[in-house]
């Protein structure tokens, strides 16, 4: 029995998104994933998510997810444009209403730096850990013989706290999982815990 199932687009090329009615990008999106061992819970495997030049279809940037992943973040970012690439496709957008810096630089041409990618939000965002082990591993940086069972040691810690906040910002949401562990809980009765949709819903 097939435990993978596979999410794609229709069309292969992706879905040409548009600024001003003009075609300026396109979004490829891929998706796979597999069954827990009692098919009740669907995990994503692998995901990409690609953003192409509309009409060269050439790739600009890519977020991957490989759930496996020992060689590479299991959570990344890839750019792949060239500097030329980018400024074309954000000249031609222009200004936008959430940037409206954007385009008003010195030589009035936007640069790649302007972007500002997210990467998880408030409670699932990078940890400085995450980027030195990228940097020692993706320029092959100077290092200590413990240093990435340090940075490892760290991350954890790192990750728990975080863990422990976002269970603070949705706390039925904790009740619910441990409860489907067998775990019981007992939420207080005079004031039910909240949910922080502002953290939640953040970017």
């Amino acid at each position: 029995m097939d435990n993978r199932v596979a999410i794609t687009q229709g069309d292969p090329d992706g879905i040409t998104l548009h600024a001003s009615n003009q075609p300026v990008l396109a979004l490829k999106v891929s998706m796979s994933c597999e069954w827990d061992l009692e098919r009740k819970f669907l995990a994503v495997h692998s995901s990409k998510i690609e953003v192409l030049a509309s009409v060269s279809r050439e790739p600009l940037f890519r977020f991957e997810y490989v759930r496996g992943a020992n060689s590479v973040p299991a959570a990344h970012l890839q750019v792949h444009a060239h500097r030329d690439a980018m400024t074309y496709v954000m000249t031609t957008v222009g200004r936008t209403s959430k940037r409206p810096g954007r385009s008003a630089k010195t030589d009035g041409l936007p640069k790649l730096q302007d972007l500002h990618f997210p990467l998880g939000g408030h409670r699932f965002r990078p940890a400085l850990e995450d980027v030195v082990e990228m940097l020692i591993d993706e320029f092959n940086l100077d290092h200590e013989l413990d240093a990435r069972e340090v940075l490892a040691e760290h991350r954890e810690t790192w990750r728990l706290t975080q863990t422990k906040a976002a269970v603070r910002d949705a706390p039925e949401a904790a009740i619910e999982a441990l409860t489907s562990m067998g775990y019981s809980i007992s939420p207080p009765e005079d004031t039910p815990p909240p949910r922080h949709h502002g953290r939640l819903r953040a970017l």
